[in-house]
């Protein structure tokens, strides 16, 4: 779990315009060529939460929302 996954990850979001599901984020994530599965994007999410670059918010049971809350990276 990298700087370089950590990098695809907030990539991926910003593209969505800042917002996306859990199931489509790991589907964009493999559409580029990645080989993740959920419990490593989860760590991602994590790591990347804890750090002050997104908020994981839970819909329901199975689908969660994944949001970006740093301004600069919107901009980026």
């Amino acid at each position: 779990m990298g700087t370089d996954l950590c990098s695809f990850v907030l990539d991926t979001i910003r593209r969505n315009n800042g917002k996306i599901l859990e199931n489509a984020l790991i589907d964009a994530l493999k559409n580029r060529g990645l080989s993740i599965n959920q419990r490593e994007v989860r760590r991602v999410l994590l790591k990347l939460e804890v750090t002050g670059y997104i908020r994981v918010t839970s819909l329901d049971e199975e689908r969660k929302i994944i949001e970006l809350i740093n301004s600069k990276e919107l901009s980026s």
